[in-house]
């Protein structure tokens, strides 16, 4: 199989910007550490792209948590440079009839299952295609391991020059999540919102972007499992023990407990409701 296909340009007025590869690598899977699986797609990128750079983005996402990894690489790539190849391996559908999807954005590639994972992460310039499997698949390809079988072959060839809209066909119908109920703007109230991470802190994550509605969380109180939790910048503007709601790296409303973990103090975890009122 040829690895890579370095490309000066693409014909035709209009056309978007050429590929140019950085040769660095994320990887996000919910594979863990204690067995060899990552090591092994690490591997087999080696193999397909001598002197390829990997960074594991993380490989802590809870087994089969489509929409954690969704998230965590939304709030990820873009730290990255221009021509990062982005590997997600999230794959409850692993051997099925589901496509691969490799995309293109702000001069960045992508590789994920079709099952939702990208529909957090791609935004509406993205260009998307179904990855054509048997093209990059290693001879004898498990039904079981595609992150080693397909998908560490398929970045090797992108990481080493092969343009996303080379390595498969258009595919418009890919799958995306089910649009949310819109946030009311900041002058209005309340304003609901709900877990969608927690953290190895025990931090609860949630969907509300802070920083996009332009909040000041010091005029508004958060409640949350039947009490009021008081806002704040840092961790430390309250006692050891006692809960904090403030905004995180991520730029979204978390609730934290100070040297402590909310999601175990407060009783609380992924899908927990959250309601913020203006203080009167």
């Amino acid at each position: 199989m040829t690895t890579s296909e370095p490309e000066s340009k693409r014909a035709g007025e209009g056309a978007a910007p050429a590929w140019r590869p950085s040769g660095l690598v994320t990887l996000l899977t919910d594979f863990g550490l204690r067995d060899p699986y990552v090591g092994i797609m690490k591997g087999v990128l080696h193999r397909t792209l001598p002197g390829v750079t990997c960074v594991d983005l993380t490989h802590g996402i809870d087994p089969q948590d489509v929409a954690a990894a969704g998230f965590q690489l939304a709030h990820s790539w873009r730290w990255f440079p221009e021509g990062t190849v982005h590997v997600a391996v999230v794959d409850p559908g692993v051997g099925s009839g589901r496509a691969i999807l490799v995309a293109e954005e702000a001069g960045h590639a992508f590789l994920a299952p079709d099952n939702g994972l990208l529909g957090a992460v791609l935004g509406a310039e993205a260009r998307v295609f179904a990855l054509d499997e048997d093209r990059f698949a290693l001879p004898g390809k498990s039904s079981t391991f595609h992150g080693r079988d397909v998908f560490a072959p398929a970045a090797g060839a992108l990481a080493g020059g092969l343009a996303p809209e080379r390595a498969g066909r258009p595919f418009s119908g890919w799958l995306r999540p089910a649009a949310e109920a819109p946030v009311p703007s900041a002058g209005e109230g309340p304003i609901e919102t709900r877990v969608v991470l927690v953290d190895r802190f025990g931090n609860l994550v949630t969907g509300l972007d802070v920083e996009q509605l332009a909040l000041d969380l010091a005029l508004w109180e958060v409640e949350v499992g039947g009490r009021r939790i008081p806002a704040g910048r840092t961790y430390a503007e309250v006692a050891p023990g006692e809960p904090l709601a403030l905004v995180d790296s991520y730029g979204h409303l978390e609730v934290a407990v100070r040297d402590g973990d909310a999601a175990r103090e407060l009783n609380l975890g992924r899908g927990a409701l959250l309601t913020l009122r203006r203080r009167e």
